[in-house]
C-alpha cells in the first residue's frame, strides 16, 4: 500500500479528516482528479479492506458471486456504477461500509445520499510541498529499480499535467534519459515516426517534434528572442514565426 504524502497544509487537513474516519463506520467518498492520491488515501482509512473497480463488482453483485458481509469495501471510480438500485441494496442488506473514490464532482443522488462525508482531493499543481516529497519518493523508486545511482533534483524533469501518474513517469523517463545517446534519440523518434506516419504530408506534420525541443532548449538557454536569434542562426522575424506557429506547445 502507497502512503498518502501530506506535507502541504491542505493535505495534512485532509490527512486528519482520515485519520477520525478510520475510527467511525461511515460511508466516505473521495474525489478529485486522477492521480491525486484517492486510493492511497482509501487505504490509509480501512488498510485491510479488499479493492474493487466498480463496473466489476456491479458484475459480481448481478450475478450473485460475491460474498462480504459486515466489512468495509474500496470501490474505485463509483460512478461508473450503473445499476444504483442493486449496489445499494446490496450494500445495505450485507451491512457493507464503502470508501469509493471517484472523478466527478457531482454523482446520481441516489449514490450520492450514500456518502456522509466527501472528502475532496487538490491537484498537485496546488500542492508545491507534496510534489517536493512526491519526486523523492519516485526518485529513490526509480534509482532501485533501474539500478542507477540516485541523480541530482536539478537534473530530474519534471511534468505533474496528470499528478502523480505523469510525474512518477518523468522521473524514470529522468533516469533512463542519463543512459541514453543520439543513436538512441534518433532510434526513438524513427520508432514513433514510423508508427504515425501518414497522409501526404509528413515532413509537415513531425516538424515540431524538431523545431519544439530545439526552440525551447534555447529559450531556456539564451532567456531573450535576440539571443536566440544569434545562436540559432535566425534572423528575429523567422524566430517569431516559429514561435508563434508553436505556441501552443511552447507554452506548457
Amino acid at each position: 500500500m502507497e502512503n498518502y504524502i501530506a506535507i502541504s497544509k491542505n493535505s495534512k487537513e485532509i490527512l486528519n479528516s482520515a485519520h477520525l474516519l478510520q475510527s467511525v463506520e461511515v460511508n466516505a467518498l473521495i474525489s478529485g482528479e486522477a492521480g491525486v492520491g484517492k486510493k492511497s488515501l482509501s487505504q490509509y482509512i480501512v488498510p485491510k479492506a479488499p479493492v474493487f473497480k466498480a463496473k466489476n463488482l456491479q458484475q459480481d453483485i448481478s450475478d450473485n458471486i460475491i460474498n462480504l458481509q459486515n466489512c468495509s469495501v474500496i470501490i474505485d471510480k463509483i460512478e461508473n456504477i450503473t445499476n444504483v438500485d442493486l449496489f445499494i441494496n446490496w450494500a445495505n442488506e450485507n451491512g457493507i461500509r464503502v470508501i469509493a473514490t471517484t472523478l466527478k464532482d457531482e454523482l446520481n443522488s441516489k449514490l450520492s445520499e450514500l456518502f456522509s462525508i466527501t472528502i475532496e482531493l487538490p491537484p498537485l499543481r496546488d500542492r508545491e510541498e507534496d510534489v517536493k516529497a512526491l519526486t523523492q519518493k519516485f526518485s529513490k523508486e526509480a534509482s532501485i529499480t533501474l539500478d542507477l545511482d540516485q541523480i541530482i533534483p536539478s537534473k530530474l524533469m519534471i511534468n505533474i499535467s496528470n499528478n502523480a501518474h505523469s510525474l512518477r513517469k518523468s522521473i524514470y523517463f529522468s533516469y533512463l534519459f542519463e543512459t541514453i545517446g543520439e543513436d538512441e534519440i534518433l532510434m526513438f523518434m524513427e520508432n514513433y515516426m514510423y508508427a504515425n506516419m501518414k497522409g501526404e504530408n509528413s515532413y509537415k506534420d513531425f516538424l515540431y517534434l524538431l523545431e519544439v525541443p530545439i526552440l525551447k532548449a534555447a529559450n531556456k538557454k539564451y532567456k531573450s528572442q535576440v539571443q536566440m536569434a544569434k545562436h540559432l542562426g535566425l534572423n528575429r522575424i523567422t524566430l517569431r514565426k516559429k514561435l508563434d506557429i508553436h505556441k501552443e506547445y511552447l507554452n506548457d
